[in-house]
């Protein structure tokens, strides 16, 4: 009977100890936690904008030859370096008749420049697309051969640049007679310069303001009277600013046919014994029948010289054909049909300045 009694004793103090240590380990946490009505959450969604890579197209070709590389699609742009013979070129475009070539220079560069397409092989079959340019405003016009810009309407004003075949100019006037263009040139002074308007297609021309040689509107009703002259520029005096031709790289380069080109005039200077001493054209001839073409050449001639005119074909002096002298006008000559010829034009060396402003005209016969 003890022992009953003491197990219910034991047994009463372990369950009291049992209460009491559950009461002291269980926290009791009162929270009030209260959220201003702005306190709802809110979210800004950045969306992820895909990124897209530009894909420039690049064709890749070899020189044949060193070359110039130029800041512009001919010979009369200023060289930015040369290229070896064999070197690799990256090609972005051509120009509109397909004899320059852009391409990246320096390699893996943001530069562009400009190379003879005739000295780049590509593989066959391969397509350069064609050298985009913005289209004018307003009166506009279309080169249709390489010609010379010049700091006013005639040969004897300097030359600032060469336009090529297919360019789009802005036309903002023209001379009395409306034998030359005044167009939108940057480099030009006051930002304009002079085109003969023989190589300008254009159906805008009848609507332009009449300018002087000062680039000044022609005041009308008062006999040809310039309005008030602005700086004026001034016709070269010699020696002639050097254009860079050679019998390589012709100033302009020609292809006559039945359907397409019968005739070219070219107007430019010549002097010695400093300035530019020669001049390269480049022709070929054709005829409907037969294995001789029937040519008529002209030579209009101004300054304090004469000039000497030869014919050069595959690179060797051709004799036999005659002569050409200034004031010639339609001498006839026979040429072989489909082959490349090259007038070479040089002024008569004396100890003066010699200084030659000429227009040479070559017609085909059909």
């Amino acid at each position: 009977m003890k022992k009953l009694a003491l197990f219910v004793i034991l047994l009463s103090l372990l369950t009291a100890a049992c209460t009491g240590s559950r009461t002291d380990t269980t926290p009791s946490v009162t929270a009030s936690l209260t959220l201003p009505p702005s306190a709802t959450p809110s979210f800004t969604i950045t969306p992820r904008l895909p990124t897209f890579t530009a894909t420039l197209f690049v064709f890749e070709g070899s020189l044949t030859i060193k070359v110039n590389v130029r800041s512009g699609p001919g010979i009369g742009y200023d060289s930015l370096g040369q290229l070896d013979a064999g070197e690799k070129v990256r090609i972005l475009a051509r120009d509109t008749p397909g004899t320059w070539y852009l391409i990246i220079y320096p390699a893996d560069s943001r530069e562009r420049g400009w190379v003879a397409a005739q000295y780049v092989t590509l593989e066959a079959g391969t397509e350069i697309p064609v050298f985009a340019t913005s289209t004018p405003a307003g009166p506009a016009g279309r080169v249709i051969q390489r010609l010379n810009v010049r700091t006013g309407p005639g040969v004897s004003f300097d030359t600032i640049g060469l336009l090529e075949v297919g360019v789009q100019v802005s036309l903002t006037g023209k001379n009395p007679t409306a034998s030359w263009f005044q167009i939108d040139f940057p480099t030009g002074p006051g930002g304009h310069g002079w085109v003969t308007a023989q190589y300008i297609q254009t159906d805008s021309s009848t609507g332009l303001p009449v300018l002087d040689d000062y680039g000044a509107v022609v005041t009308p009703g008062a006999g040809g009277t310039p309005s008030a002259p602005i700086l004026a520029p001034t016709p070269t005096t010699g020696p002639a600013p050097a254009d860079g031709d050679s019998l390589l790289h012709p100033a302009i380069t020609i292809t006559f046919s039945s359907e397409g080109t019968g005739q070219f005039v070219y107007s430019s200077q010549v002097s010695a014994p400093d300035g530019d001493t020669e001049d390269w054209l480049q022709f070929t001839p054709y005829a409907v029948t037969g294995t001789k073409a029937r040519l008529n050449l002209s030579l209009a001639c101004t300054g304090n010289g004469l000039l000497t005119v030869e014919i050069w074909q595959a690179g060797l002096l051709l004799s036999g054909w005659g002569s050409l002298v200034c004031g010639d006008h339609g001498k006839p000559i026979q040429l072989a049909v489909g082959r490349e010829y090259t007038l070479h034009i040089t002024p008569i060396a004396r100890s003066a300045l010699q200084l030659v402003s000429y227009t040479i005209t070559v017609r085909n016969q059909p």
